[in-house]
């Protein structure tokens, strides 16, 4: 929906509203591959041997999706650009 809304502020004249919307899309599918594991860490209790088998788990997901990391990286840039061009009153 964030993809298709960066089409609309595009088509629009808004770049900096696009920008924002793209990044927010990145950040989104950079968390699909790690959704089962943001759902173990929220359940987690204070089990030292659950937190040793996150953090296992946490290192298997970034060897086995880099791409999810650089995305939420490029995402992330992509929206404070965005905040920063609006602060400046680009628009």
């Amino acid at each position: 929906m964030m993809a298709a809304l960066a089409l609309v502020d595009i088509d629009a004249g808004r770049p900096v509203g696009a920008l924002g919307d793209s990044g927010i899309a990145c950040l989104m599918l950079s968390l699909l591959p790690q959704f089962a594991f943001v759902r173990a860490v929220v359940t987690a209790g204070a089990d030292p041997r659950q937190r040793a088998d996150l953090s296992r788990r946490a290192e298997q997901l970034r060897r086995e999706h880099p791409w999810a990391d650089r995305l939420g990286v490029v995402g992330w840039l992509m929206l404070v650009a965005s905040l920063v061009l609006r602060a400046f009153g680009a628009g």
